[in-house]
């Protein structure tokens, strides 16, 4: 029989804990230092951001919109589309 595959209990959820990061470029509550992606909420490194806003940057913006669900929405774009571009897309470099 095969063995199911099954989300690891342990793993905080990614987008909620992204959120804020994403969207204003600082940790504000701590977020991040509580799921133990980082030490430091003031020094969260910009390859490491980057990197995850490329595989979950989509479910980072459909959290965003359930969260923000019956208030006023932040504006587009956040922080990090500004950053980094759209989520899942490598963002062109010099030379390529």
């Amino acid at each position: 029989m095969p063995v199911r595959k099954r989300a690891s209990k342990a793993r905080p959820d990614e987008a909620k804990a992204w959120m804020m990061y994403f969207q204003s470029g600082h940790d504000f509550f701590d977020e991040l230092v509580d799921a133990g992606v980082v030490e430091d909420r003031h020094h969260v490194p910009r390859d490491l951001a980057e990197a995850t806003w490329r595989r979950i940057g989509n479910d980072v913006l459909a959290y965003m919109e359930e969260f923000y669900r019956g208030y006023h929405p932040p504006e587009h774009p956040i922080w990090a589309e500004r950053e980094f571009g759209a989520p899942g897309q490598m963002k062109r470099r010099a030379g390529r």
